[in-house]
């Protein structure tokens, strides 16, 4: 009987040891989960980091430029004459 107490002691005290390192290892995982997820999924500035890429906002001229209408060329005579009458 004091052989069967011993042995439920020890395993008992090395069953305890391990739920310990288990738990430290499980915290520690669930700190690189939350470091991972948040890297992946947080927020971020998008920044390029290909120099050849053009930015669509790089030459504010392009964009403050007004595009003149064509003129479509006409294709009836008779519209052709009434301009030239007028």
């Amino acid at each position: 009987m004091e052989e069967l107490v011993k042995l439920l002691t020890e395993n008992n005290a090395r069953l305890t040891t391990q739920v310990a390192d288990q738990a430290e290892q499980i915290k520690s995982l669930n700190e690189q989960l939350a470091y991972l997820t948040k890297k992946l999924f947080g927020s971020s500035s998008e920044k390029t980091t290909n120099d050849n890429q053009l930015s669509l906002f790089e030459d504010a001229q392009v964009f403050n430029r007004r595009r003149q209408p064509k003129k479509k060329p006409s294709s009836n005579v008779s519209d052709d004459v009434k301009n030239e009458k007028v």
